[in-house]
């Protein structure tokens, strides 16, 4: 391997991560791409998928004197990320810290903190100290929707960030 080695992160066409980073093995030192486990919504239901952690992107260390055409015009490839006309070499310590968070390359989010039905309470904003049922996670664990048990009216629907809510005692 030689010295002049570095890091780079390379743009791929949507859906090509795998096939690119097969590819680019079997020419180059080291290619990195990290993969994210979570639990996603599918078909009314929640099931466990590996996708690329960030989509459209893979590291790969390289010479750029000896590989960069063989990357830039590989299929699947749309280029490596470049400042102007220089890619931009990525340093090592944020390849060490993203295999740091996860096992064989993959990164996983762990299972969200509240379950449907569950009595939650308003910490944060305008309905702090509010008590509720937890109704369902809209984006990831960003926002929730809750349904406020004080309103007479059997309960209204609210949207808030999930930080806003803590488990009742």
């Amino acid at each position: 391997m030689s010295s002049a080695s570095q890091w780079y992160l390379v743009r791929t066409k949507p859906g090509k991560e795998k096939w690119v980073r097969d590819q680019l093995a079997l020419a180059l030192p080291e290619v990195f791409l990290p993969l994210l486990k979570a639990k996603m919504p599918r078909w009314g239901r929640l099931a466990v998928s590996i996708a690329p952690l960030f989509p459209c992107y893979l590291f790969a260390k390289l010479d750029l004197s000896a590989h960069y055409f063989e990357v830039k015009y590989l299929p699947g490839v749309r280029g490596l990320v470049s400042a102007g006309n220089d890619p931009v070499a990525v340093p090592e310590e944020i390849i060490s810290e993203i295999r740091r968070r996860g096992v064989d390359d993959i990164v996983e989010i762990a299972d969200k903190a509240f379950d449907n039905g569950e009595r939650v309470r308003v910490v944060l904003g305008p309905f702090r100290g509010f008590e509720a049922i937890f109704e369902r996670y809209l984006s990831g664990a960003e926002r929730v929707a809750i349904l406020l048990s004080a309103v007479q009216a059997g309960g209204l629907r609210v949207v808030l960030p999930a930080s806003a809510l803590a488990k009742c005692s």
